[in-house]
């Protein structure tokens, strides 16, 4: 269902990680449920971001530690691969689409809304859309589950992600209004100019005025070959989620599996089940998943020599991809995602705030667009990252784990790198934390992130305190305590 794996996370996967793509529905299976938690290897893999939050803390003030004046901080990046090939030059595509409005016999029988303008993009930015579908081969019919919106500026570089719900119901240009997931059946089956893609171009301009430059498609197979051939992938699993497996045991009876917060160590059918399970979640939940994903599925392909792999994964798994991207894209994309951090990736979803339940006619359970909530999404995903985002790479935020459990550490670390921060995992000193404490070094905030991790981390005044400077470049020290909640 991952469709986001192409480039999300930083645009390295591309072409080839797209066939995470594939969002299948999931058919409950009998009603037989015994909770089986997985038993996962601990990690220590550098984790990969993702919008996640913490609760609010309680305020009750709380000794802040000692900073230790002989502490040398140990960074956790992965090193950036030493060989950089030249790229072949990128190419663009050869025409913008121009919307198509409603003919009059359509506009009498549906309420069509107005069409969006489109939304201005910088010449210098790439955009990608990832599209994962249920497709089999003896399919007439099918879905487009997974939408993955990426904006890739690769001067900076950075990359936004946008997630689009596949049940977002807008009008299909030259048909009628229907879930925004039937945009490239209905161009490939009726023969649509441009195929599926280019019906769902036209769609995602006049709904939300944005237009892919290049698309890769995939179904749900490549994502399970991917992760098994990266030897599986270490996921950020900030919130606690439970449903049915969808193998059934030697006695053909299906169970319920459950992962707890932490850092999970995925092979390809965990993490297919991990990316389009929603039966005990929401669609955006999904979605957000995904993300996560594909996100560590690129930092997985890039510890192990992206540049390399290319053209081998491209010749493994190639046939399950179709995109017109053309090596030079692919191979200037490569070559960005092998220098990028994971802080200069980030995510974007349209959620609940930006959309309002409704049931259609037959009784389909669909979300319209909130148009101006749904506005201020787009416009931050198209946008360059703003100075102040841009000057957080260089920030160093020291994590203590104060919580008493494992890896979350690693969690708060990919919330740091979602909000464009560069976490580093401290030595604490053994205690454990009643309260997440907020350190600055030095003697004032100004410049240091501080007041963004406070409202990140929901920390109130009393739990933020000042002290001299540190034995390193670390600017902040995060100490989590035990009122720390991963999950949002």
């Amino acid at each position: 269902m991952l469709c986001i794996g192409l480039t999300i996370g930083a645009v390295g996967l591309f072409v080839r990680i797209a066939e995470l793509a594939s969002a299948l529905s999931v058919t409950a299976p009998a009603p037989h449920a015994t909770v089986v938690t997985p038993t996962l290897p601990p990690s220590t893999a550098t984790p990969t971001p993702t919008n996640t939050s913490a609760p609010t803390a309680t305020p009750t003030a709380t000794q802040i530690p000692t900073p230790t004046p002989t502490w040398t901080p140990t960074p956790t990046e992965t090193p950036t691969p030493t060989v950089t090939p030249t790229p072949l030059p990128r190419t663009r595509p050869t025409a913008v689409p121009i919307a198509i409005l409603p003919t009059q016999d359509i506009s009498s029988t549906y309420i069509i809304p107005t069409a969006v303008p489109r939304y201005p993009i910088a010449e210098e930015a790439l955009t990608v859309v990832l599209l994962g579908s249920d497709r089999r081969p003896d399919w007439e019919h099918w879905n487009t589950d997974a939408i993955q919106y990426v904006v890739v500026y690769p001067k900076i570089p950075s990359v936004a992600v946008l997630s689009i719900p596949r049940d977002l119901y807008v009008y299909i240009p030259t048909f009628r209004p229907s879930r925004i997931n039937v945009a490239d059946m209905y161009g490939e089956v009726y023969g649509f100019e441009g195929g599926g893609f280019g019906l769902l171009n036209q769609t995602l301009l006049y709904n939300l005025g944005i237009t892919a430059d290049y698309y890769a498609k995939v179904n749900f197979q490549g994502l399970k070959d991917i992760v098994d051939g990266l030897g599986g992938i270490d996921v950020p699993v900030h919130c606690r989620i439970q449903d049915y497996w969808p193998y059934p045991d030697e006695n053909g009876e299906y169970h319920i599996i459950a992962l707890e917060p932490g850092i999970q160590h995925m092979d390809g059918r965990l993490a297919l089940w991990y990316s389009r399970t929603r039966k005990t979640t929401s669609v955006f939940d999904r979605e957000a998943r995904q993300q996560q994903v594909l996100e560590a599925i690129w930092s997985k392909a890039r510890a192990g020599g992206l540049l390399e792999m290319i053209p081998t994964i491209y010749e493994q798994y190639g046939q399950s991809v179709e995109t017109d991207l053309g090596w030079g894209n692919i191979l200037m994309l490569g070559a960005l995602a092998a220098r990028m951090e994971l802080s200069q990736v980030t995510l974007y979803n349209i959620g609940w705030s930006e959309v309002i339940p409704y049931v259609t006619m037959q009784g389909g359970n669909v979300y319209l667009p909130n148009w101006e909530r749904m506005a201020e999404v787009i416009d931050r995903a198209l946008l360059p990252p703003s100075p102040s985002r841009a000057a957080r790479n260089s920030i160093r935020v020291e994590i203590w784990n104060g919580t008493g459990r494992a890896d979350w550490e690693l969690l708060a670390a990919d919330t740091l790198y979602q909000g464009g921060f560069t976490p580093v995992i401290g030595t604490s000193d053994g205690q454990r934390y009643p309260q997440t404490l907020l350190q600055v070094f030095g003697d004032h905030a100004k410049g240091t992130g501080a007041p963004e991790v406070q409202e990140v981390f929901r920390i109130p005044d009393v739990n933020v305190g000042f002290a001299g400077e540190s034995s390193g470049d670390i600017r902040l020290r995060l100490v989590l305590g035990e009122d720390y909640d991963p999950c949002r």
